[in-house]
């Protein structure tokens, strides 16, 4: 109960902070000439708590980064998807829709993904107009790394990740995740699919907003 609550503070936190910045926390989807709606952006993640099984740390983190208020870890994705809009307010309706993965790359530690390994694309939440939430499996990626499996239904949430290689558990790590956008309106949001997802490899950085004083 406590780390639940600690977690509640935490994803309030980091909304306030973006708030303060200006910055969404949601994709903005972008209509496409030929039909269908395109995102592009991140869903950064805050490490708040580890949970080792052993000596060795989950996917190899560095200890020093959990609750350090940065952001730790970031997966960049871009995604199309097919999605009605009834009112015609130019916005996709609300709506849980599967969606053709272009680009995915996440690294957590010494591990990563991409969307060239075996997965179920993406799974986006639409509510306003936005997409506030996604979720994927990529999976056959054993022995190198464990199977990726995750779900962030309305971001700012929560997230966790469970390091298990075979018979070898080596823990978890958890934490609170914001999505940001990075759309770009139209024509030039197009040419960015044939630039090989440009600005969109998975990495670790600092947060852009400093802390309130």
């Amino acid at each position: 109960m406590r780390w639940a609550r600690a977690g509640v503070v935490g994803i309030v936190a980091v909304a306030a902070a973006f708030a303060a910045c200006g910055q969404a926390v949601a994709f903005t989807p972008q209509p496409v000439p030929q039909g269908g709606w395109y995102v592009e952006g991140f869903a950064d993640m805050y490490a708040e708590t580890m949970d080792p099984s052993n000596a060795e740390p989950p996917f190899g983190i560095d200890p020093a980064i959990v609750g350090d208020d940065e952001v730790d870890f970031a997966a960049g994705i871009i995604a199309t998807f097919e999605a009605p809009d009834h009112d015609g307010d130019g916005l996709p309706d609300d709506g849980a829709y599967a969606s053709d993965l272009r680009h995915f790359g996440a690294q957590i530690g010494n591990t990563t993904w991409d969307h060239t390994m075996p997965n179920t694309g993406v799974l986006l939440q639409v509510k306003a107009g936005l997409v506030t939430g996604l979720g994927s499996n990529i999976t056959c990626t054993m022995p190198a790394h464990p199977d990726l499996e995750f779900f962030m239904p309305a971001s700012p949430g929560m997230w966790a990740a469970l390091d298990e290689r075979g018979d070898k558990n080596l823990g978890s790590i958890s934490g609170n995740y914001v999505l940001r956008d990075a759309t770009v309106p139209e024509p030039a949001t197009l040419a960015l699919l044939g630039l090989g997802a440009v600005g969109l490899a998975a990495r670790r950085r600092s947060k852009q907003c400093g802390k309130g004083t």
